[in-house]
């Protein structure tokens, strides 16, 4: 007992001295270790008294990323749906939930938009009709040498001109109402098949034009967006597996945003093929697969440290530890992936790291 108390003691005066010739010694805490392949004396009894756990090294060949990661429908299979114009909402026809098919009225809308649309398609239906009659008569006319060819060419460009009138007319009013009689309504249809995510307006409520109304989203087709650290994203690769476990959810790892985001974050992007139990906007845990590699290891986060301006860790051996340089290939949430001469079966310390550390000073002459 004494002689741990002595050692505890001679450890806090070997950290204090230490601390004190690091900052005297400025740069040069960047030189080489003198002997890395030096045994750090330490028994087991001071192994236990300095609080000292070890860790097993195991090989890195079937390490996972656990991220963060929320549940979202592609933006390619979903749409929004917006007020075509300004006006009041009379009817709406289908609520959150229900299964919509490519070009069903959703809702009906009021407006003198729409009045005015119909009416100057009416008027260009009105002119087209009376240029095509009129290019008949001139036509016949012709014909029996009445009259000359130039003003039956006259009357054919204004029929090609109340064409293009009525076809712009057309368009106008299908586009803002769907093709619909002047009663002053728009109709808004679905543009894809899908469920109503969302209705965002009632009846009798007023909306200005382009105000959304319904959010669809195609059943089924669902991925995964994951925010990552740049360290983390460095570590996959597009093609990765991913997997939600307990809702038995597999997908793809498909991108990664070549730009960080206003968190300092990389957005990872997850096509799932096997959707399994998860919901649209679920926040879960994902596991990334990363990538077999020979020659890495899986050690504690606490057991890299610096030695000498180099990662390193500390193997337990026969009265005390040994130096061992590391390369630190990628960092997860509960372990650090390696490079380095270790061997499966090999012990580190995992704790109190900083002390053994100390020790080592200590012993050094």
């Amino acid at each position: 007992m004494r002689a741990t108390l002595m050692f505890l003691w001679r450890l806090a005066v070997a950290i204090g001295c230490t601390s004190a010739l690091a900052l005297a010694a400025g740069p040069a805490q960047n030189a080489p270790i003198r002997s890395r392949s030096a045994i750090i004396p330490i028994s087991p009894e001071q192994q236990v008294a300095l609080g000292v756990r070890l860790a097993a090294v195991q090989p890195a060949a079937a390490a996972h990323l656990a991220l963060p990661a929320r549940v979202v429908v592609p933006i390619a299979h979903q749409a929004v749906v917006s007020a075509p114009v300004s006006g009041l909402v009379v009817t709406i026809l289908v609520n959150a939930g229900d299964r919509v098919k490519r070009g069903q009225i959703l809702a009906e809308l009021s407006s003198p938009q729409i009045a005015q649309l119909q009416r100057e398609r009416a008027d260009a239906a009105t002119q087209q009709g009376l240029a095509r009659a009129q290019v008949q008569r001139d036509a016949q006319l012709v014909q029996e040498g009445i009259i000359p060819a130039a003003r039956l060419q006259q009357a054919q460009a204004r029929q090609r001109e109340a064409d293009a009138m009525m076809d712009e007319r057309a368009l106008a009013l299908r586009l803002a109402a769907g093709d619909a009689g002047l009663d002053g309504k728009a109709r808004v249809r679905a543009p894809m098949d899908g469920v109503i995510v969302q209705s965002l307006a009632l009846p009798g409520q007023r909306l200005d034009m382009s105000a959304p109304l319904f959010h669809i989203a195609t059943p089924g087709q669902l991925g995964l967006e994951i925010e990552a650290t740049p360290d983390q994203a460095a570590s996959v690769e597009p093609g990765a597996a991913v997997g939600v476990p307990e809702a038995g959810a597999e997908g793809v790892l498909q991108t990664k945003a070549p730009v960080l985001s206003a968190g300092q974050t990389v957005l990872l992007r997850v096509r799932l093929t096997k959707p399994g139990s998860l919901p649209a906007g679920a926040l879960v845990q994902a596991s990334v697969s990363l990538p077999a590699q020979r020659g890495l290891w899986r050690v504690p986060p606490a057991s890299v440290t610096q030695m000498a301006g180099h990662d390193a860790v500390l193997v337990a051996v026969q009265g005390g530890f040994r130096i061992v340089p590391v390369r630190v290939a990628s960092r997860l949430n509960d372990a650090v992936i390696v490079a380095g001469p270790l061997r499966t079966g090999d012990q580190v310390a995992a704790s109190s790291v900083v002390a053994i550390k100390a020790a080592a000073a200590e012993a050094a002459p």
